[in-house]
């Protein structure tokens, strides 16, 4: 018996049988064409969708951390008194004052000194650190009867970022405009430990050496404050060729805050203003760490 096998006959994709040579092949359907489209847009979108928040949080945490950083500094230079801090001129724009009197603005370098107006010229560090450091309550007078008579300051200062990108620390006008800026407020007032018990009627009369012991820690223990508040940005308003500038200030803020021992002395613009200048009338302050009001008997 004679067994015989015969080989299967391959067919190409159009049923007919393929010639010598010829490789077989086989393509996407249209169904898998299909899911494979609608894969790549469902990731498309959810990268374009997450993006924002992530470029967003990104910003967020570079701004947190100059604030940081920033907070830093301000406080060490204000609680070492350091008047000689010169780089200051490069970020500081200018610095507010609002009391009873009404607004003392000082500008920054653009200002010449021998300029006889009210603006204090923020030259160096000496004017900027002197009015950022002006107490939140100042003695104005004080009556025959002993009573003192304060003033309330606010002060606020308009600062670029001096941990900012490279870019930023030009003083050119266009890299101003775009660099991070922040509004800076302190407030420095003396600590005050309350001196009575309570006001119950009750409570024991404080003694003389308790009262003695809160008068000294006020006189030379003071509480400082720092609020940062971004991002700040500069609006004008008025179609005149000069309008006036304004600024809106963002809705984040952080406060750095601490003690400083010592006594907050006072000086003015001398030698960097004319004696006759009138601006030396302007009280500027700062901390000395090492010297202290001899203790109240």
């Amino acid at each position: 018996m004679q067994i015989t096998s015969k080989k299967p006959q391959i067919q190409d994709n159009q049923g007919g049988p393929m010639m010598k040579g010829q490789s077989s092949t086989s393509g996407f359907t249209m169904v898998e064409i299909a899911l494979s489209i609608a894969i790549v847009a469902f990731a498309m979108v959810a990268i374009i969708g997450i993006m924002p928040t992530g470029f967003e949080a990104q910003r967020l945490n570079r701004e947190e951390t100059i604030i940081n950083q920033d907070g830093t500094l301000f406080m060490e230079a204000i609680r070492s008194g350091a008047l000689g801090f010169d780089t200051l001129t490069n970020f500081v724009d200018s610095i507010t004052i609002s009391n009873h009197m009404g607004n003392l603005r000082s500008v920054g370098v653009a200002e010449r000194v021998n300029d006889f107006n009210q603006a204090v010229p923020l030259v160096n560090a000496h004017f900027i650190l002197g009015m950022l450091s002006t107490p939140h309550l100042e003695v104005v007078d004080v009556r025959r009867n002993g009573a003192v008579i304060y003033s309330t300051n606010e002060v606020s200062a308009m600062v670029r970022a001096i941990s900012g990108s490279a870019g930023e620390r030009f003083q050119v006008s266009d890299f101003q405009e775009n660099s991070f800026s922040y509004l800076l407020s302190t407030k420095i007032v003396p600590y005050l430990p309350s001196p009575t018990n309570s006001f119950n009627q009750n409570s024991v009369p404080i003694t003389t050496n308790r009262f003695s012991l809160a008068t000294n820690v006020a006189t030379n223990l003071y509480d400082v404050q720092l609020k940062f508040r971004w991002p700040v940005t500069k609006v004008q308003i008025g179609n005149s060729g000069r309008p006036d500038i304004q600024y809106r200030v963002g809705r984040y803020e952080k406060i750095f805050r601490t003690l400083v021992s010592g006594r907050l002395l006072s000086t003015n613009g001398v030698p960097f203003l004319r004696g006759n200048d009138s601006r030396n009338d302007v009280p500027l302050y700062y901390f000395n760490s090492k010297d202290y009001t001899p203790p109240a008997l």
